[in-house]
């Protein structure tokens, strides 16, 4: 920001001061910041759901779960009397 145009003579001649410059411009910073910094965390923290590493492992998911289903089809299941009384 520049000095000369915020403190132009005005009303009583009140000049801005230095500091409230700083103060007002470490303000803007701040708000701006904290507009995207929330949005970054949240792809950052949700990388794997877009780079796919997600999908792969609900795949594998599935996977595992057909072959597991093939083999527990597969099985012939001895009829087993417990007669113990």
């Amino acid at each position: 920001m520049t000095d000369g145009l915020f403190n132009l003579p005005f009303g009583l001649n009140v000049k801005v001061p230095t500091r409230t410059l700083q103060e007002a411009q470490k303000t803007l910073e701040n708000q701006v910041s904290s507009l995207w910094t929330p949005i970054f965390d949240y792809l950052e923290k949700n990388e794997q759901v877009f780079n796919g590493d997600v999908t792969e492992q609900i795949n594998q998911y599935n996977r595992q779960a057909y072959n597991l289903g093939a083999i527990m089809r597969d099985v012939t299941e001895k009829p087993n009397f417990d007669m113990k009384i």
